[in-house]
């Protein structure tokens, strides 16, 4: 099941925009078959990947940024085919950030409860905050 609104996807390409735009870098939105958001360019050239999460609490109001297991699962599966790094870049309410998705995590079943979904469920991956880079305020 899809929970990306029209909104989520404004938000998102306003955060992915202004990480480029640190690292100048190019930007190419990836088909959702390929389960990462974008693929990350020099020249028109791939030299890494990125998941796009968008929050919206305050990045310290948790210990721990939390996604699907299969994320992290499809992140490692693309970096070694492709040896590029794939990273979580992440919006809260105050800043945003990233974090390779081979840093270390631990490993949890959870999931969400709101959204009625009982499939919503599984193992999760929990990166904590203070491995994240943060890049500044919220760009959004």
């Amino acid at each position: 099941m899809m929970y990306e609104t029209k909104e989520d996807l404004i938000r998102e390409t306003k955060v992915i925009d202004a990480f480029c735009k640190h690292y100048k870098l190019e930007k190419q939105k990836l088909p959702m078959t390929q389960q990462i958001d974008y693929a990350l360019c020099i020249d028109k050239k791939i030299v890494g990947f990125a998941e796009v999460k968008c929050r919206v609490f305050k990045h310290d109001q948790y210990k721990s940024m939390f996604v699907g297991f299969n994320k992290v699962q499809k992140a490692k599966e693309l970096f070694d085919l492709t040896r590029k790094r794939v990273l979580l870049l992440v919006c809260w309410s105050d800043v945003y950030g990233h974090i390779d998705f081979a840093e270390d995590f631990d490993i949890a079943l959870g999931g969400r409860k709101d959204r009625g979904d009982k499939n919503d469920f599984g193992l999760i991956a929990h990166y904590p905050i203070d491995s994240f880079t943060i890049l500044g305020r919220v760009p959004i």
